[in-house]
């Protein structure tokens, strides 16, 4: 399942190769990857430009010209861009087609990705739906607040952190060697 990092390897991906670009046609292959309204997405999507790329948790964002297109891989899927031919995919199950003659695929062996369009202002909502915990690579990580909501947690994992919290000699880079640095990686050695 691609982690945190590798989405952002991603998006960061992505995004050199289709802001800009506005889209002509969608082309659905597997329409339960698609969790909002079906005949929306399939209509509204073309015309959209993408402005941008944005990351929240695991879920890539496409913020087109007055949409956001949410994405999740899940286990294992995989965004693809062919500038012109689209050679014949199995596991390619939605097609996003470019005025300028490229392509956007996403791939899904075990097809468990999944898109959604929503209007910019319900995001903020969509996500606290989702109950997603902290962004740790951001400037505004408040380490204040990541204790309070480790406190809060009743995991086993909450119990470990939150112990060696209180002990005051426990560092974050002990958790990545724990559960592998690519989930910590941009935290570093923290001292907290």
């Amino acid at each position: 399942m691609p982690e945190l990092p590798e989405v952002e390897t991603v998006r960061r991906g992505l995004e050199k190769l289709i802001l800009g670009k506005k889209i002509s046609t969608i082309d659905i292959r597997y329409p339960k990857m698609i969790k909002t309204d079906w005949d929306e997405f399939r209509k509204k999507l073309p015309g959209q430009v993408i402005q941008t790329m944005g990351r929240r948790g695991k879920y890539l964002l496409f913020y087109l010209s007055d949409k956001v297109l949410i994405s999740h891989l899940r286990m294992e899927g995989k965004y693809f861009y062919y500038p012109d031919q689209v050679p014949e995919r199995k596991h390619a199950h939605v097609l996003i087609h470019f005025e300028d003659g490229g392509t956007l695929v996403y791939e899904d062996v075990r097809k468990f990705g999944t898109m959604e369009l929503l209007a910019p202002e319900l995001l903020e909502a969509y996500f606290l739906s989702k109950k997603l915990g902290p962004e740790p690579i951001e400037k505004d990580f408040d380490l204040g607040n990541f204790k309070l909501a480790l406190k809060k947690s009743k995991n086993l994992l909450r119990l470990i952190c939150w112990t060696k919290l209180l002990s005051q000699d426990w560092e974050i880079s002990m958790l990545m060697k724990f559960f592998g640095e690519r989930k910590f990686i941009h935290l570093g050695p923290l001292i907290v």
